[in-house]
């Protein structure tokens, strides 16, 4: 009777805010997959073998950290993400032994340098890709556009038009459909490859390509509550306004006309968006600095990717959020002692007005 007392106790009032840091790391992992199976869909051998490479070295990492404590599950699994999102990031042409032996000496640097994970308040997936950039720079594809090409209304569409973004057959059906069921009543409609653009942009760069998978991915993982809305959400608002409204100024082209579909559908934007602004460790913990984090990754967003059509724009971006957010903590952290300190303050006040009576 006494054990079936023992074996009857639940936590079952108790509920957990958010998914445990396992339960994240599985449904993360998850959503990469897709990715990995478009690659073999599409026969990209070279991005695959890269992405292999990037992906041992990162389980390799784990096995060399010579940690005395036994690690968790989840330990492996976010050595796969952190391999795999790295592999994702970079282009095909990479040598897949500097891929390997980069990723390798970076992520143990990290680790002894940074701390483990959610320790280190530096990505070690953007630091692996930033060395891989400057080490490899020649590797990562250019800007198509001219400043000609800027000036226009449509810069993607010129894209599509020069065979940069190839279009797919099944693409004019797909946009026939959508402009008489769904923006003919907005009295608006958009051109042929768009579509295409949206599913495939064929970059070197995987990350870059299947925007459509990383869009479905984005609303499981914010949906499931894996990542919160707030910081994917501010960022890519004030990043499309800016490069809607400011951006032309730069270049002298048409007012207010700055091509959002260009900078949300290259440079991986949804890509770094969803999987890289809030890596563990890295983000504020509060809403107030949630929301000034968010506002900034925006901004220098905007600044340093510019209208899109960049290689690594955005994990120049993630390597300054990294350098704010502590910035970011700080004031936070400031702000909510002070009024820690004047909420006890005042019913210390009501205590002591109350014993005084």
């Amino acid at each position: 009777m006494k054990n079936d007392l023992y074996r009857n106790v639940s936590l079952s009032p108790f509920k957990y805010l958010t998914p445990s840091v396992r339960t994240q790391s599985y449904f993360i992992m998850a959503t990469l997959v897709p990715q990995v199976v478009m690659l073999f869909v599409t026969q990209s051998f070279a991005s695959l073998i890269v992405l292999a490479a990037s992906f041992f070295a990162s389980i390799a990492a784990e096995v060399l950290d010579f940690e005395k404590n036994r690690k968790d599950a989840f330990v492996w699994t976010i050595a796969a993400i952190r391999g795999t999102i790295i592999g994702l990031l970079l282009p095909s042409t990479y040598s897949p032994l500097a891929v390997f032996f980069l990723t390798l000496v970076v992520l143990l640097i990290n680790r002894v340098v940074l701390g483990g994970f959610a320790n280190s308040w530096i990505n070690p997936v953007v630091a692996t890709v930033a060395i891989c950039w400057i080490i490899g720079m020649k590797l990562f594809p250019n800007s198509a556009l001219s400043i000609e090409d800027l000036q226009t209304r449509n810069p993607a569409l010129i894209l599509i038009q020069n065979g940069t973004f190839p279009m797919y057959s099944f693409d004019a059906k797909i946009t026939n459909f959508l402009n008489n069921k769904v923006f003919g009543f907005l009295g608006v409609s958009i051109p042929d490859g768009y579509v295409s653009l949206f599913w495939d942009s064929h970059s070197i760069i995987p990350a870059f390509r299947f925007n459509f998978l990383t869009l479905i991915s984005s609303i499981l993982l914010i949906g499931f509550g894996i990542y919160e809305f707030m910081i994917p959400a501010l960022s890519i608002v004030i990043y499309s306004i800016l490069v809607k409204i400011i951006a032309p100024f730069f270049y002298d082209g048409p007012v207010f006309q700055g091509d959002v579909i260009l900078a949300l559908l290259s440079s991986g934007t949804l890509f770094c968006t969803l999987y890289l602004f809030q890596w563990h460790g890295t983000i504020p913990l509060m809403n107030r600095g949630k929301i000034i984090y968010g506002i900034f990754a925006g901004i220098v967003s905007f600044f340093i990717v510019g209208v899109g059509n960049s290689s690594a724009g955005f994990v120049f971006t993630v390597l300054i959020l990294n350098v704010i957010s502590p910035l970011i903590q700080t004031i936070e952290n400031y702000f909510e002692m002070k009024y820690t300190q004047s909420v006890v303050a005042h019913r210390a006040r009501k205590i002591s007005d109350g014993l005084n009576a």
